[in-house]
């Protein structure tokens, strides 16, 4: 998968660099539709499940991404590469 940089650029008027940076996370962990435990994230991001379910809306609001939670884990439906 091939991300460019410039469009991840343009995005930062609009979302916060941290918001990014958990997109592009997504993107290494979940590059299909896949479901990615919220321990897996708690430990990436070393912070609590609530803290992972904001980041996560976040995320989800920048359009990239379509994430549904439930049973311990993100189901991660489809990322969207940007640009």
């Amino acid at each position: 998968m091939i991300i460019r940089i410039r469009p991840l650029l343009d995005l930062r008027q609009q979302h916060s660099d941290q918001t990014l940076l958990d997109y592009l996370t997504l993107v290494a962990m979940a590059p299909t539709p896949s479901r990615v435990p919220t321990s897996e994230l708690r430990q990436r991001w070393r912070c609590s499940q609530p803290m992972v379910s904001r980041r996560l809306a976040a995320v989800a609001r920048t359009g990239l991404v379509d994430i549904t939670s439930g049973g311990g884990a993100y189901q991660v439906h489809g990322v969207e590469v940007a640009g």
